[in-house]
Formats: C-alpha cells, structure tokens, sequence
C-alpha cells in the first residue's frame, strides 16, 4: 500500500505494509511540493504537481498500486451529535433529514458520513453519541482523479483526525512508556498552513477540529518583520537553543526567537479554546497528556513551552510499537496512520470516497 499525506509545504509518501498486526515501512521520503500547488486540502496546479510525485515514485523505485491518501482542511466540517440507538443505516437515513439543523448549508455539495464513538446516557435513556463530517464533494474528486492520473489505485481517502485515531487505537505503548489506553490524551499536529486537534478517550476518539494557522503564519511574520527568505527562516528555526525560555537583551537572535514565540503563542490560544469546549461538553471531561506531531513540533523546547502553558504534560512522539520503520516517525505519522484500514476496504475495488474505516 502506497500512502500519499499532501501539504502544502512538504509531501510525503510511505509504502508499506501490515503483517500479523505490525506496520512495516518499506520506504518513506518527502519533497517540497511544488508552490501554490496544494493548499488547505484543494490539487490546486495539477500539473506540476503530478510531474514531481511520478518523478519522486521513479527515484524511490515505487511500483504503481493502491494508494491511500490522509486530508486535512478547514473546509471539512465535524460535529458531534447526539441521536437515539439506532443501527448505522437508520442513523444514515436520519442525517438525510436532520442534518441540516445541524448544519446549515448545501448538502448537494458535501460527502456526508457519520461514525458512532460511544454509548451514553441523556436524562435516563441510552443515547448514541455520533461524529458527522461533511466533506466537499470536489475534494474527493479532485483526489480520485489525481490518483487515477499518477497511475494509482485509490482505495481509501481518510480524514487526519481518524486516521490519528486509528494508529492510537491499533497501537498499546508510545514512546516505549506511556499506554494508549485508559487515558484521554490530545494530539496536536502542528501542520504548515493549519493545526488539528483530536482528543481520544479510553481509545474512543472524542473530538476533532481544524483550525487555519500554523507554520505559514509564523513565516510570514518573520519575512515581514525581519526580512527573512524562506531558507534563512528554516536554518534559523533549528538553530533555536529552546523556546520556551525568554532570554534577556536585544539581539538578532532574541528578536526571531520572540517573533517565533509570538506565533505559537496565537496557536496555543487557539488550542486552548478547542480544549475549553470539550472540556465544557460533559462533566469529568478532562485531558490528561498532550501529544505533538507536524513541523513546528520539531522546534527545540515546543514540549516545554506547550506544558507551562496548558499546565499539562507534553511530549513529542517518537516510537509506536506495531510500527517498524528507521525513517523518523513523527515527520511521516500521518502517512503511517493512512495505512490502516478494515477487512470491508481490502475486500471491495471501489474507492473508499470518506474514511471511517
């Protein structure tokens, strides 16, 4: 299985395999995609993007086959509704009805699903409490096609927030220490041009939102600011000693390091109002372990700028047992959660067009 996770800064495929219930990586690389070429979930210059991908497919030697692709955008919309304990085609035919009091726009426009997360009790009656997602319908053309013309079989398109969630619940150990289970830990990824946060519980995912900031936001105010290209921007961002520590004097290396901080001050804002939702959903809500991946997660002392804000532990990840690979985890972990996928997939040609797998 070849998995393809689009950026709008960097690309990266894995092609891999599961075996007796472990992950094997055969092979991983990125690239810089291709300017204004992808952006927040949309091919948006086909061509120069489907000339760099054969070409990377070439060089890695990749043999053409099935291919499963990871979607993050803000254009994706997710809610979670509460409806009576009905079986998942009554739900289907419930949300052709309702949905739109739930959400209000053109449903002609959107692939809807929907994914039954738990059992719970609303004023002495079992209730189900379900995540719907409403999906641009061109978004999963766009993609379809795309793949088609690389040569590929397209199988399975997933939505970021459940293919996180998949890896956690198909894994037991993070980090050779922390257990999957039995906690409510949140996963950060700290993408290029947006952040998603989901929120799993007991192995349950129990929340996921998208927002529009991240990396882009950080670099534009560097080049405003500073005057910075994009090369001086990277270099200078792995030379950062530490982050979360705020060091006296006025010094060119103080002044990008406060820019920087001020970025992910905004973002950790952001992320705290989505933690303050959840959190306000259900009493006993809480969250106990913050989980980073993306980019912006590789900044030195992101852990400890993150864990006095929110008062909260915070670890980058990386190793999940069930997943062998030498490349780093962290920077390919969405195309590794990409792969999972149920008997229902494996055994059906046609492209799974959403993702709950």
């Amino acid at each position: 299985m070849i998995s393809i996770d689009f950026g709008s800064y960097e690309t990266k495929v894995t092609d891999g395999k599961a075996v007796r219930g472990n992950i094997i990586i055969n092979k991983a690389f990125s690239f810089d995609t291709p300017i204004s070429s992808y952006e927040n979930g949309y091919i948006k210059n086909e061509i120069s993007l489907l000339e760099i991908i054969r070409d990377k497919l070439k060089d890695n030697k990749i043999k053409f086959g099935d291919c499963s692709v990871n979607i993050k955008s803000t254009t994706i919309i997710t809610r979670e509704i509460i409806f009576p304990l009905l079986s998942d085609k009554d739900i289907e035919g419930l949300l052709q009805y309702q949905l739109p009091e739930y959400l209000p726009m053109d449903m002609s426009k959107y692939v809807i699903q929907h994914k039954p997360l738990e059992k719970i009790i609303v004023d002495g009656n079992e209730k189900l409490n379900t995540l719907v997602a409403a999906i641009p319908k061109d978004i999963v053309d766009n993609h379809f096609h795309f793949l088609k013309e690389l040569g590929l079989r397209p199988v399975i398109m997933d939505f970021q927030c459940n293919s996180i969630w998949k890896l956690f619940k198909h894994s037991n150990i993070i980090n050779n220490r922390f257990s999957t289970s039995d906690k409510t830990i949140a996963i950060v990824d700290l993408g290029y041009r947006s952040t998603s946060t989901t929120i799993i519980k007991n192995d349950i995912m129990q929340f996921c939102r998208v927002f529009d900031a991240g990396g882009v936001n950080i670099s534009d105010s560097l080049k405003e600011l500073l005057s910075m290209s994009f090369g001086e921007i990277s270099s200078n961002l792995n030379s950062i000693e530490d982050i979360s520590i705020i060091e006296e004097g006025y010094t060119d290396y103080n002044r990008f390091v406060n820019i920087v901080r001020t970025g992910l001050d905004g973002i950790m804002e952001r992320i705290d109002r989505i933690f303050r939702y959840f959190l306000a959903q259900e009493v006993g809500n809480e969250i106990q372990k913050i989980f980073l991946v993306g980019g912006l997660s590789n900044i030195k002392g992101i852990q400890n700028l993150f864990a006095n804000y929110f008062n909260l532990p915070v670890f980058t990840i990386k190793n999940i047992d069930k997943v062998n690979m030498q490349e780093d985890l962290n920077k390919y972990f969405n195309c590794i959660s990409a792969l999972l996928r149920d008997d229902e997939v494996q055994k059906n040609e046609r492209f799974k067009l959403f993702f709950w797998l």
